[in-house]
């Protein structure tokens, strides 16, 4: 996880140096995205991006959670997912040229580093081992969504409960307590089911002292439990 002491410089610095989409740059090349790179901050519950909005800079996450979904006309947020990885996190629409898919919102502080789209597709033209790395990325990518079209499919309900609080977890940095509050009523909305009705399966993770729930606050008890119940039999 990225330290929060760290200025928005050094967490662009750290996610050039580590993170996939970048790995195949030049020093030089991640030099130049620092000097053109700019930087925003955004509240709680902030609208970030727009569904339908066509984007040409790429935008990265520092810090923080993003909210990902679709803003309905009564002010609703359907909750798609959370982004939690410090990436860029709209790669394929600007790749691709096209509007965005989703909304996008903070779901708490959140830092970014935004970099122009001209420079970004320079650089990969200018340097073909970093195209490759941008290639081999979106094919695990697409290969994990079509996995996961297959679980969803497959799993019961349960199991896809169990797999998204591992997911939340890796996410988070592999901690027992999850360091972002996620009201039983968001949960259930990912899974598009009412808050009773997870509720209901959620009593089996707590009566196996699996998972502990209060207050917004998730903690894993027993992993290796959770990740058998994730499981498909």
């Amino acid at each position: 996880m990225i330290d929060l002491r760290l200025s928005a410089r050094q967490k662009l610095e750290n996610i050039l140096a580590d993170d996939q989409v970048f790995r195949g740059l030049s020093l030089a090349a991640k030099q130049n995205i620092l000097q053109h790179a700019q930087f925003s901050r955004h509240h709680a519950h902030q609208q970030i991006l727009q569904q339908h909005q066509c984007i040409s800079d790429v935008y990265i996450l520092l810090s923080g959670t993003l909210q990902v979904g679709w803003l309905q006309a009564d002010g609703e947020l359907i909750v798609n997912d959370f982004i939690r990885i410090q990436s860029v996190f709209n790669l394929v629409s600007v790749l691709q040229q096209q509007a965005l898919n989703f909304d996008y919102f903070a779901a708490e502080h959140v830092e970014l580093a935004i970099i122009p789209s001209e420079l970004f597709f320079q650089l990969l033209k200018n340097e073909p081992e970093a195209m490759w790395h941008i290639i081999q990325l979106l094919s695990r990518r697409m290969y994990a969504m079509f996995e996961q079209n297959r679980y969803l499919r497959t799993a019961s309900l349960t199991q896809r409960i169990a797999r998204h609080i591992i997911k939340l977890y890796e996410q988070y940095g592999y901690q027992a307590q999850i360091p972002f509050k996620l009201s039983q009523q968001e949960f259930a909305e990912l899974f598009n089911i009412s808050r009773q009705t997870l509720n209901k399966h959620l009593q089996l993770f707590v009566q196996q002292q699996i998972v502990d729930w209060s207050y917004s606050q998730i903690r894993i008890l027993d992993l290796d439990k959770l990740k058998q119940m994730s499981v498909l039999h």
